[in-house]
């Protein structure tokens, strides 16, 4: 993570799914109006009469044509690192940023919202303890390993593997965002966006929004077996998160010292 404040033309957001992130681009949104950044230059789907599923990564190649003529300051969506360059997109030298939440439970949440809730793939009420091997099996594949996957942007995982993948999430962490997010300690996170992003591009205001609070989940607790198989899917996950927790603990300490 830099200590050096840069200068910075534009804002994108890596959304990586659950991981507090609705809440973000609300945040995100919000500062970014109030910095006096024209609508037309933001790009957060859910804001600004731009729908839900307008995320770059699902459009189709004309409306992303359409997308690359406009100017954009503020991007927020569920992408990959270095959107702009993939895509093509009239974003200048952008200020990178993304949260990371626990592994464990962000798989939990991932599951609970879009499986039990929304109904994917034939889940609606049934809870991980209940599901068939088969079927956990191939969620846990599925699921795991979200945030080194996005940090990444590695395609081809078998060719590379996960080791690879693993050590350029971390590089793109530490050197390709500004600053990150543990969603698990939003408060000092917020802080050190707020000292790192330039105040001439963004003007950020103190309270943080909650939204996208789903609590209707599976009553019993999750039965070890199933957190024990969790754990291991998500080694790579687990990794990367313990790494760039280590690094917001780091920046605590530099902030206390200086105070």
């Amino acid at each position: 993570m830099k200590t050096e404040k840069t200068h910075y033309d534009s804002f994108i957001f890596t959304h990586i799914p659950k991981c507090g992130g609705t809440s973000f681009r609300k945040y995100i949104n919000d500062a970014a109006l109030a910095s006096g950044i024209n609508k037309e230059e933001i790009y957060i789907p859910g804001f600004n009469g731009l729908g839900n599923n307008k995320n770059i990564i699902n459009l189709p190649k004309a409306e992303i044509s359409q997308i690359r003529q406009k100017p954009i300051k503020i991007l927020a969506n569920h992408a990959y690192f270095n959107v702009h360059k993939e895509y093509e997109l009239n974003i200048q030298n952008p200020f990178y940023y993304t949260i990371l939440r626990e592994p464990v439970a962000r798989f939990v949440s991932h599951y609970n919202f879009f499986y039990y809730k929304n109904g994917y793939d034939d889940c609606k009420g049934i809870s991980l303890n209940d599901l068939p091997e088969e079927k956990l099996l191939k969620l846990l594949q599925l699921l795991s390993n979200i945030q080194v996957k996005y940090l990444s942007n590695i395609k081809h995982i078998k060719i590379v593997g996960y080791d690879n993948m693993l050590k350029l999430a971390k590089y793109n962490l530490l050197y390709e965002y500004p600053a990150f997010a543990i969603l698990e300690d939003m408060e000092l996170s917020l802080t050190i966006l707020q000292q790192e992003t330039p105040s001439d591009l963004l003007q950020f205001s103190e309270k943080f929004p909650v939204q996208n609070s789903y609590s209707k989940k599976s009553k019993e607790p999750i039965a070890e077996p199933i957190l024990e198989k969790i754990r291991a899917y998500n080694a790579y996950d687990i990794e990367l998160y313990n790494f760039g927790k280590k690094h917001i603990e780091k920046r605590s300490f530099a902030l206390a010292e200086s105070n």
